[in-house]
């Protein structure tokens, strides 16, 4: 009998090691204008990735792709917002064996429209706090191929439309003019619908596939946020981020857990008067 246990543990350890998931979502960098007063505005592009490169693991498991942003103060203390997020991404199982052989290849994007709320904490300027809520629209899709426990060679695909809707307040703080640092806190909730696939039911149950359409999906996403300005060009800025991703829905599904993001900011109003 205690063999028997031993026997019992060692299989499921087995397949615990090779189980290979399906991501159904993974991180975009975060909107956070520098808004002090109407008129300021933020056309950002972001190279982002998990950083895969710096793993020491020999599989794939990549995430790379851009976010393009742009942000406009319309008032004293209101501003809008929008965004198009794009990712291509990789994950592969173990072809050692027959557990779980598969090589999947992701595709999403993601367009998103959002208003927002500002305010100086202080008379000096170092402090602001921000609110965004709002909505996108996109596409998510992967295959998956591999081969089953049999040895043979299989295809599948996974799509579907998505639906978001998010809340985003941010702390900005402004040590001086050629410098910023934030901290975002981003809730997500994301809707899943016109699922299209050909895994069987016992796929999708085994790869938590199969509640995907049944209720929306919920995560925090934290983020760091900083930024240098150039004193001889103002307007530009650089900036890279560092966000995380976790699930707060009680049903579970797997989706990447980290983001990078590094890239320009321009504030083309400053721009403009510095040519003028």
């Amino acid at each position: 009998m205690k063999k028997y246990f031993l026997a019992c543990g060692y299989v499921w350890l087995l397949l615990s090691s090779c189980y290979t998931p399906r991501y159904v979502y993974s991180p975009a960098a975060h909107n956070v204008p520098l808004l002090t007063k109407k008129g300021d505005s933020r056309l950002a592009f972001n190279y982002s990735s998990n950083l895969a490169f710096i793993q020491k693991s020999s599989k794939a498991n990549n995430s790379y792709g851009f976010d393009l942003q742009g942000a406009f103060a319309i008032g004293k203390h209101f501003a809008l917002q929008s965004g198009y997020y794009s990712r291509q991404e990789k994950n592969e199982g173990n072809f050692s064996t027959n557990l779980d052989s598969s090589v999947i290849r992701y595709k999403r994007n993601l367009f998103e429209f959002g208003v927002g709320y500002y305010r100086l904490l202080d008379s000096a300027s170092h402090f602001t706090f921000q609110v965004f809520s709002g909505a996108g629209i996109g596409k998510f899709s992967f295959t998956d191929n591999g081969k089953n426990q049999g040895g043979v060679f299989y295809n599948r695909f996974h799509e579907a439309d998505i639906t978001k809707v998010y809340l985003q307040p941010a702390l900005v703080f402004l040590p001086g003019p050629q410098i910023s640092l934030s901290v975002s806190s981003r809730f997500s909730l994301i809707n899943f619908h016109n699922i299209n696939t050909d895994y069987t039911d016992s796929e999708l149950r085994n790869y938590e596939l199969d509640s995907l359409g049944h209720s929306d999906v919920i995560f925090w996403e934290p983020s760091f946020i900083n930024s240098f300005g150039f004193k001889k060009i103002p307007g530009l800025r650089m900036e890279y981020q560092l966000g995380m991703s976790l699930l707060m829905s009680r049903k579970f599904v797997d989706g990447r857990s980290f983001n990078f993001s590094a890239g320009l900011v321009l504030d083309l109003q400053k721009m403009l008067k510095r040519e003028q």
